[in-house]
């Protein structure tokens, strides 16, 4: 018997299939020739997944670039419109800050004031109690035209305001002014009205931005006029009319109640005089203003006086023209009888 160790024959190496096969069975299996050489001639099948995650990885980057544009659009535009708003805000509050420090002119120049008359001067507006508290409150823009909602505090009262506004170029003009009429022809000629020595009144209307003003005390030959307040409030709804105070002059009212009390004396010594000839003859209070001619010609005066009989007094008025020269200085006195106005005038005292 033999003692020699059986001889083996080793298998052959294994060889790792391709990466295109990495499906098909082990090589440690049975050989299976017909199933490798089936499959040695056929391309390798594409990598499970590779085609999926590139479409989602492009849709998502076409979903944000799709979404990036319309905000970057809508950005632009919401920046756009603020920068509108803002400038109109602006431009109204630079209006109200040119009123609220006298600037009349400047603010002329901000709002147009449609032909309606010549606004006074800085000084006026200057010596007003002007406007306070002032603010822009709410803004709104439609396309090239605009609005501006403002509040500002005059004479003790809060004034809400809407002003117009019209896109000019890159910036706003503002339409709606606040500048107002003052109706002081009505005063005219008796009176001169005249506010930090500027006259005002006379055939072209005043414009005066809100505030509260005061007419200055003006003394001429006769009348002693001014010193009444007013109150603009730069709403078209509440015209201003100043009421203007004229008075007499001291020198002129003494005068004039001297002249009634003479002719009143000397119609007392004519028979079917209205006043009793015992009566006694006081001055009843102020002399004031009835009238004018158109050219300041003459002033007629008002003169009240009390006839008292047996403690009773009776209240008279007597008539008094005072006729002026060119400078507006006295020339003539005229009066009429105790308590008659239409009869003629005559030389006072007789």
């Amino acid at each position: 018997m033999s003692m020699s160790m059986p001889e083996f024959e080793m298998p052959p190496e294994a060889v790792a299939p391709p990466d295109s096969a990495i499906d098909e069975p082990s090589v440690t299996e049975p050989a299976q020739p017909s199933r490798r050489d089936a499959s040695a001639t056929r391309p390798g099948r594409p990598r499970a997944g590779f085609g999926w995650r590139q479409l989602v990885v492009a849709c998502l980057v076409g979903a944000l670039l799709g979404a990036a544009v319309p905000a970057a659009f809508q950005a632009s535009e919401r920046s756009a419109a603020a920068a509108r708003v803002e400038g109109l805000r602006a431009a109204a509050l630079d209006y109200l800050t040119a009123i609220a420090e006298g600037r009349a002119a400047l603010a002329s120049e901000v709002v147009p004031l449609e032909g309606r008359g010549a606004v006074a001067p800085d000084a006026v507006l200057q010596a007003a109690e002007r406007i306070e508290a002032f603010e822009v409150r709410l803004v709104h823009v439609d396309g090239d035209a605009g609005t501006a909602e403002v509040r500002y505090r005059v004479g003790g009262s809060d004034v809400y305001r809407t002003l117009q506004a019209q896109r000019e170029g890159s910036g706003w003009r503002l339409m709606t002014s606040l500048a107002e009429v003052a109706d002081l022809a009505y005063y005219d000629p008796i009176t001169r009205v005249q506010i930090a020595g500027v006259p005002l009144g006379g055939e072209a209307p005043v414009l005066l931005y809100p505030g509260t003003y005061t007419i200055d005390i003006v003394s001429g030959p006769i009348f002693l006029t001014g010193g009444d307040v007013f109150v603009v409030d730069g709403d078209p709804h509440t015209p201003t009319v100043p009421y203007v105070t004229a008075g007499i002059v001291p020198q002129i009212s003494d005068y004039a109640t001297e002249l009634a009390l003479v002719t009143i004396a000397a119609c007392q010594a004519e028979p079917g005089c209205a006043v009793p000839a015992e009566a006694r003859l006081e001055p009843a209070g102020e002399v004031y203003p009835m009238g004018s001619g158109s050219t300041m010609e003459s002033i007629d005066l008002s003169v009240p006086v009390t006839a008292t009989v047996g403690g009773s007094p009776e209240w008279f008025e007597v008539r008094v023209r005072v006729v002026l020269d060119e400078s507006g200085a006295p020339t003539q006195w005229l009066c009429g009888a105790p308590g008659e106005y239409g009869t003629d005038l005559v030389a006072c005292g007789t």
